[in-house]
C-alpha cells in the first residue's frame, strides 16, 4: 500500500469509534491547550510589565543616597541635577524626584496615592501621556504651586468624569491637608495592574516638587533620574556622576547608582523562568495525554486482533501492519493538537480580554505544539504497533 492509503484507511478507522477517538485526544487537548494558554498569559505579562515600566520611565538610570549616617551636606538637592545637567554632555535630561505618600479626597470619596514631586522635564524620562489639560511646568515649580496631575481613573473616581482639569481636591500627607488643583489629566500608566488589583495598589498623582518639598519641610530630593543618549553608557555615566557629585558635596562613598535597564533585565529573567516552570507542567499533561494513547492503542490491538490476523493471512507485512498504527495514532495527536491550539488560543483571548492584559500569541509556540504533539503520537504510538505487527496471523485468527 502506499502512503494514501495507510491515511486513508487510518482515518476511517479513527473516525468509526468516537468515543474511543475523544477518550484518547482529550489528554492531548489539555496538555496542548495549558502550555498554549500558559506560555500565551506569561508573554503577555511580560510585555504589559515590561511596557508599565518603560512608562514609569525604566529607561536610564537613579542617583540616590546610601543609607547609614548622613550629614546635611551630603543630601541630593535640586541644583545637583541641574549642575548634572550642565557639566556632563552625556546627560539628556536630568529629573529630581521626591516621594511621598498621601491621602486625596473629594467630597466624601478618598483613594491612597503616591506622590511624585517632580519638574518640567519629568515628561522627557517618565512616559506620561497628556489626556487633557498640561503638565506641571517651569513657574509651578518655582512658585510651588498647589497644582496636580491625576490620572484618568483617578479622575473617574474622585470626581465622576475623566476631564476634571480645573476641579480640586484635598491632600492629606504628613498629617497636613491642602487643597489642589487639577491643571492636567494623564493616561493611567498602571492601567492593567489598577484593572487587576483595584485599589490594593495606591494610586500616582504628579505635583511640583518645591510644593511636596514645602509640605515635608525639605530642601533634598530622593533621588535624580537620569536619561543619556546612548543606554550602552549607562554604567560609566553613573560612576562619573557619582565622582561628579562627590566632589560637589565634598563627600566619599554616600551615593550609589540604580541601573533601571538591567532592574529591567533581572524582571525580564523572572518572568522568563516563571513562564518555564509553569509550561513545564502543562508539558507533563502531554506526556500523561501520550501515555492514554499508548493505552487506548493497545485496546485497540487487543480489539482488532482478529482483522489483523486476517489481513496477515491475505498478505500484509509486519511493516505494513507498524506503519498502519503509528499513522493511527499521530493522526490521534496531530487533531489533539490542532483543537488543543484552538482551545489555548480561545482561552488565552478570553483572560486577556478580562484581565486587560494585551493578546500575544507566538506562531513559533503553535508550530511547536503542533510537532510536539505529532512526536507524541510518534513515540507512544511505537509499543502498540510493534504489538500488533508481532501478531502470529494464526494466533491471531483463533482470537475470539
Amino acid at each position: 500500500m502506499n502512503l494514501i492509503e495507510y491515511i486513508t484507511i487510518s482515518i476511517h478507522i479513527t473516525f468509526s469509534n468516537k468515543l474511543r477517538t475523544l477518550l484518547t485526544i482529550l489528554g492531548i487537548v489539555i496538555g496542548i491547550s495549558s502550555v498554549i494558554t500558559i506560555v500565551s498569559v506569561g508573554k503577555s505579562g511580560q510585555s504589559a510589565i515590561l511596557g508599565e515600566l518603560d512608562k514609569l520611565g525604566i529607561n536610564g538610570i537613579n542617583i540616590k543616597i546610601k543609607s547609614g549616617e548622613m550629614l546635611a551636606n551630603d543630601t541630593l538637592k535640586i541644583d545637583d541635577s541641574e549642575y548634572i545637567k550642565k557639566y556632563i554632555s552625556q546627560v539628556k535630561s536630568v529629573v529630581p524626584v521626591f516621594n511621598g505618600f498621601g491621602i486625596v479626597k473629594r467630597n466624601n470619596r478618598n483613594r491612597e496615592v503616591y506622590i511624585w514631586g517632580i519638574n518640567k522635564d519629568f515628561r522627557d524620562i517618565f512616559s506620561l501621556q497628556i489626556l487633557h489639560g498640561r503638565s506641571i511646568n517651569q513657574t509651578d515649580t518655582l512658585t510651588s504651586r498647589n497644582v496636580v496631575l491625576i490620572d484618568n481613573i483617578l479622575a473617574k473616581k474622585l470626581f465622576h468624569r475623566e476631564n476634571a482639569v480645573g476641579r480640586r481636591l484635598r491632600l492629606t500627607a504628613k498629617e497636613d491637608t491642602i487643597v489642589l488643583t487639577v491643571v492636567g489629566v494623564i493616561k493611567n500608566t498602571n492601567e492593567i495592574f489598577a484593572n487587576i488589583l483595584g485599589e490594593q495598589i495606591p494610586a500616582f498623582i504628579y505635583m511640583p516638587i518645591t510644593t511636596v518639598q514645602k509640605i515635608y519641610n525639605t530642601n533634598s530630593v530622593d533621588q535624580i533620574s537620569i536619561k543619556v543618549d546612548k543606554q550602552e553608557n549607562l554604567e560609566d555615566i553613573g560612576i562619573k556622576v557619582v565622582r561628579f557629585l562627590e566632589r560637589k558635596h565634598h563627600n566619599k562613598d554616600k551615593y550609589y547608582v540604580e541601573n533601571m535597564v538591567k532592574q529591567k533585565e533581572q524582571v525580564n529573567k523572572v518572568i522568563n523562568i516563571l513562564t518555564f516552570i509553569v509550561g513545564t507542567i502543562g508539558t507533563i499533561s502531554l506526556m500523561v495525554g501520550g501515555i492514554g494513547i499508548m493505552n487506548i492503542m493497545l485496546v485497540s490491538v487487543n480489539e482488532r486482533t482478529r482483522e489483523i490476523g486476517i489481513r496477515k493471512a491475505v498478505g500484509a507485512r509486519k511493516k505494513d501492519i507498524l506503519i498502519q498504527f503509528l499513522i493511527e495514532a499521530i493522526i490521534l495527536t496531530i487533531i489533539g493538537g490542532i483543537i488543543g491550539i484552538v482551545t489555548g488560543v480561545v482561552f488565552a483571548w478570553i483572560i486577556s480580554y478580562f484581565s486587560g492584559l494585551p493578546f500575544n500569541i507566538s506562531g513559533t509556540i503553535i508550530l511547536i505544539a503542533v510537532l510536539f504533539s505529532g512526536f507524541i503520537g510518534l513515540i507512544f504510538g511505537v509499543y502498540p504497533a510493534w504489538k500488533a505487527a508481532n501478531l502470529d496471523p494464526i494466533e491471531a485468527l483463533r482470537y475470539e
